[in-house]
C-alpha cells in the first residue's frame, strides 16, 4: 500500500472544508449616479443570514484626466448618514458665500469649499489624506442628500 504525503492530506482537508462553508454574498439594494459620483446601498449575507447593510460612494479623482484613482466612503450605520447628511448640508449653507470657507474632515472623508473664486459654488469631496478629490455642484449635493434620506438603513 502506498502512504499518502502529509501534505497531500492537508490539501485534501482544506479543499473539502472550503467547499463546505458558505459563500460571503453581497447584494446592490439600490445604486445611484450622481454627477461624478457611483452611489451603492449594499446588503451582505451568508447563509441567507444578513450580516451587515452599508453605503458606498465611490469618486473619482478629478484633478489629473489621465490619472484613474478612485477611493470609496463607506458608511455602515445610520448615525454615519446623519453626520454625512448634516455635513453636506452645512456646505450648502456657504456654497454660494464668496466670503466662507467650509472644511469638516473625520476618518473616512473631508469634505472643503475654499473662500473667493465667483465660479467656486461646490463642494469638493476628498479622501483624508487630500490626494483624491471630486467636486460637486449644489444641484449634485440636494441629489445626494436625498438619495441618502430615502434610503431605510438596515432593511432590504
Amino acid at each position: 500500500m502506498r502512504k499518502v504525503p502529509p501534505l497531500t492530506l492537508l490539501l485534501l482537508s482544506f479543499f473539502c472544508i472550503i467547499s463546505t462553508t458558505a459563500q460571503l454574498h453581497k447584494s446592490i439594494i439600490s445604486d445611484e449616479e450622481i454627477g461624478t459620483l457611483k452611489c451603492f446601498y449594499i446588503k451582505q449575507e451568508r447563509d441567507n443570514q444578513v450580516l451587515d447593510f452599508a453605503i458606498q460612494i465611490i469618486f473619482k479623482n478629478q484633478q489629473f484626466v489621465y490619472k484613474q484613482e478612485q477611493d470609496t466612503i463607506f458608511i455602515k450605520s445610520k448615525d454615519q448618514i446623519a453626520k454625512f447628511i448634516s455635513d453636506l448640508q452645512a456646505g450648502l449653507l456657504v456654497i454660494s458665500d464668496e466670503e466662507k470657507e467650509y472644511i469638516i474632515t473625520n476618518s473616512n472623508y473631508t469634505l472643503f469649499k475654499h473662500k473667493g473664486f465667483s465660479d467656486n459654488n461646490f463642494i469638493v469631496i476628498a479622501n483624508k489624506g487630500l490626494t483624491i478629490k471630486t467636486p460637486i455642484n449644489k444641484f449634485f449635493t440636494n441629489q445626494l442628500i436625498n438619495w441618502l434620506k430615502a434610503i431605510d438603513f438596515g432593511k432590504g
